[in-house]
């Protein structure tokens, strides 16, 4: 019987399992040596699995800073889902991703860098837009009557503004070691002006 480097058999265990213990191992390799000193190699090797294996879960490495931002997106999504209203759920979705990535500081710098070496902004954003623009029509009775570009509406536009107050907020401190609890109040006080001064009266 062949064995891998931590002594389970080669071949055992399905595809996920394979692949989530790569996704931690990367994580943590990343988290530890940064994203542009972390390669593939050590990853593969901290997972146990041979370095073809590792490419062929994530063919590159900005895969895996992808992969972070859309679980962390979703875990935010699950969180923020059972409040009563639209403008409560947004604002719980955003308080959440923030603490998240507050909480794992030095996580979230790491693959945020990444993110930026490989696409020039943190890709997470388009993931789940229609779930926070269908939020905020819950909410709004009326839009203003101002003209918008072709194809753009005021939820699609809103949701835009919200992600720029957190990704401002998050690419403005991913330099510094943060105050406990500064970024998620930064984070919650831009979002709630957006959404007041946008909303008004039904954000209340």
């Amino acid at each position: 019987m062949t064995l891998d480097t931590t002594g389970r058999p080669v071949g055992a265990g399905s595809a996920p399992v394979t692949r989530e213990r790569l996704f931690e191992a990367a994580i943590e390799v990343i988290t530890e040596r940064g994203y542009d000193r972390a390669t593939m190699e050590d990853i593969a090797t901290k997972a146990g699995v041979a370095r073809r294996t590792a490419f062929n879960h994530f063919p590159a490495k900005s895969d895996i800073a992808v992969e972070w931002a859309v679980r962390r997106a979703h875990d935010a999504f699950g969180l923020a889902r059972h409040k009563r209203t639209g403008t409560d759920r947004v604002r719980a979705y955003f308080h959440e991703l923030a603490a998240m990535n507050e909480r794992n500081w030095e996580q979230t710098r790491q693959l945020t860098r990444g993110l930026l070496r490989s696409y020039g902004s943190p890709s997470h954003r388009p993931h789940m837009p229609q779930e926070l623009r269908d939020w905020l029509e819950e909410t709004a009775h009326a839009w203003p009557g101002s003209s918008l570009p072709e194809g753009m509406t005021y939820p699609t536009l809103l949701t835009e503004m919200l992600y720029d107050i957190y990704q401002g907020a998050l690419l403005r401190r991913i330099g510094d070691d943060l105050k406990p609890g500064s970024f998620i109040r930064e984070v919650d006080a831009g979002v709630s002006l957006v959404l007041a001064r946008s909303l008004g009266s039904s954000t209340q």
